[in-house]
Parts: structure tokens; sequence; C-alpha cells
């Protein structure tokens, strides 16, 4: 049992080597298991997903709890909507909810989830048409799929969406179709708050769209749901990148990024102590993003960083795709950025602190280049 991630094998793996690794299905949490997860949404500039092929030292260290919360390993017949999934070996505790898993052939795919899948404030059983392909036994370097995923559900409108929509509606259709390419690009040592593990990289893309689908006979039946009365874009498309940190101990990621297209980090997951929580707590203690003013906007050949801190910190600047175009270091109240190489448009520009403590961001606009 891995109740709670024994802390006590930190010590013991401090004098052990690390080496290229298999995952097996004995490998995978049981019902019953249990792992503790720290969130980290602030994160420093100097962090990475680091580089693929064999190994490679990928350091999170500096990481910090920003929120934690116990992830548990259930038996499906244990729960109330465990009989909506009926194939399922093991229910995981995600986003509020439950997702369900199924594993046959040395196959863990996702059947489906239970809880407020849509944000509509509408907590509901999702099964999957398709099912989700997370893991495939046994993993090692450089194994891959390619995996196609379907959600097709419809139910009655929740009361907040008929509460905001001018005209009645009588019910919901909503589908994600995914297309999820993976490969184990890597293998070495990943380095966490925790301790450090012997870990294959799982890079995975996703493609997804999602579109919401309103039943309304003054509209004379189906049509998609207008994006402003919920403000959500609909349908919505969207790519996510992400790389999970595989350890042997329990099977599962030691560490999970999110990523944009150009590989920043948006969101991390990892294993953790509740002792080391909550570092930081509140976005907005550590937002710094009314601490400094770009100036001018639009700019042409540059614009200025003007500061209120003078902690150091550094800048990077993204085009609108989430290619990082620039980066340097802003070491005092007033910094400037050539931007003459850049071609005409919007573009973000992120200040952070070494640490990640301090973070924020402001649109530029380039033109007349």
């Amino acid at each position: 049992m891995k109740k709670l991630f024994l802390l006590v094998s930190a010590s013991l793996s401090a004098f052990a080597g690390f080496s290229q690794i298999v995952i097996e299905a004995i490998d995978f949490p049981q019902a019953g298991d249990s792992i503790y997860q720290g969130t980290d949404t602030l994160i420093p500039l100097s962090i990475t997903p680091g580089f693929a092929g064999a190994d490679q030292t990928w350091d999170f260290s500096q990481l910090r709890t920003r929120q934690g919360s116990t992830i548990h390993f259930a038996d499906p017949t244990t729960l109330p909507s465990g009989g909506s999934f009926p194939n399922s070996f093991l229910a995981v505790e995600q986003f509020g909810g439950w997702g369900f898993a199924d594993s046959s052939n040395g196959v863990v795919e996702i059947t489906g989830f239970s809880g407020d899948f849509t944000g509509l404030g509408a907590p509901m059983d999702i099964p999957f048409q398709n099912p989700q392909t997370i893991f495939v036994f046994p993993s090692t370097y450089l194994s891959s799929y390619i995996d196609t995923a379907i959600i097709d559900v419809r139910m009655v409108a929740p009361p907040a969406l008929v509460a905001q929509s001018p005209i009645p509606i009588d019910s919901i259709h909503f589908v994600r179709s995914s297309e999820i390419t993976s490969e184990i690009d890597g293998w070495g040592t990943v380095i966490t708050p925790l301790q450090s593990y012997s870990a294959l990289r799982q890079r995975n893309v996703e493609h997804n769209i999602d579109s919401i689908f309103i039943y309304a006979s003054l509209l004379g039946g189906w049509s998609l749901l207008p994006g402003q009365l919920v403000g959500i874009e609909n349908p919505r498309i969207s790519d996510n990148h992400r790389y999970n940190y595989i350890i042997k101990e329990i099977g599962y990621y030691a560490v999970s990024l999110t990523t944009n297209l150009n590989d920043s980090i948006d969101r991390a997951t990892f294993l953790s102590d509740p002792a080391q929580c909550c570092f930081g707590a509140g976005v907005e203690e550590a937002n710094i993003s009314e601490a400094f003013t770009v100036y001018p906007n639009p700019a042409s050949s540059g614009f200025s960083i003007k500061m209120e801190i003078t902690e150091k910190l550094i800048y990077a600047v993204f085009d609108v795709t989430g290619k990082q175009v620039l980066t340097g270091s802003v070491n005092s109240t007033l910094t400037f950025v050539n931007t003459a190489a850049l071609a005409d448009g919007l573009y973000i520009c992120k200040i952070s602190s070494v640490d990640g403590n301090l973070t924020g961001s402001k649109k530029i606009s380039i033109s007349g280049n």
C-alpha cells in the first residue's frame, strides 16, 4: 500500500543510484492507495520541462506547494456513481469529482468522469464514448501511442444556465473530441521538493474541441450555445502539452507539468508533504501586475519596463501563439526591451522573480516595425 506515499523512502533512496526504469502494470496505483500532491501556478521562468533523451536530470526543486490535496484511489463499486461505469477497476479523485479507469491488455483508459465536468453547476456522470488512454504497459524509453477520445452526453439544462438565458432552454448536449499523441521521450532523474527519483518522462500533446449545444423550442430544436451566455468560447479549441515524470515507486507521476505551445509552464502538480503547504497562499499576494508598467504602448523599436519594486526579476515576451521571443533580466526600476526584430502584433510581457514568489504580466502591442 502506498498510503500517503511513505516518506521514509526519502532517506533510503538518497543512497540509491538512478538508472533507466520500466513501469509495469503492477506498479500502477490500486484501490486504497493515496498520495499527497502539491500544486504551483506561479512558476519561476528558470524552471522548464527540460530535455528529452537518455540519462537526463529534471530539476523541479524550486516548485512550491501553494495548494495541496490528497489524491485517493478507490474501488468504483464503493461510490454512488460507480454503477455508471461497470467496467472500471479504479476511481481517482480529481477536479472536484471522480475519474474512472479500466485496464485490459496492458492499457489503462479513462472511461469517464463523475462531477461538474462542464463547469455549468450541474454534477453528472459522463461516460466516454471512446475511452482515453493514459498508460500503456510496459512503459519504457521511446514507447508511444496515439489515441482518440470522445465524450458525448446530454442532460437537463442546469438552473444556472436557464437563469442566464433570454429564452427557455430545456436540455444541453456536450461534446468533446480529443486527439492525443504520447511518447516516453526521456529517462533520468527527476528532482522534486520532496526528494529525487528515477523517472521516465511522458510527453503528451492533446488537441481538444469542446462544443455545447442547447435545445430550445423557440429556436426550432438544437443549436450551438451562444458563448456570451456563460462567458466561454463555444466551440472551444485548445491544444495542451503535458509532461509527466513517472516513477516506479507509485506507478504514477512525481511531477506533471501543463505548458503552452512554447513549453512555458502554466501549472505544476507534484508529490509533496502536507507540512509544506501552503507556500505563499493567495495568488493576489504574489501577483505584481499592478507593480509595473510598460510604455510606450503601442511600441515600435522597443518599450520600457518601469518597476515599483527593486527585487531582481526576469522578463519574458511571448507572442500570441505562446512562443517566447525575448527574455532578459530586470535589474533596476527601469529596463529597456528592444523589439526592433519583432513583427507587428500583440505580445505578452511576463515578469517573474527567480524563486517564483512574484509574477505578473502585461499586454504590449508592437507596430511600425
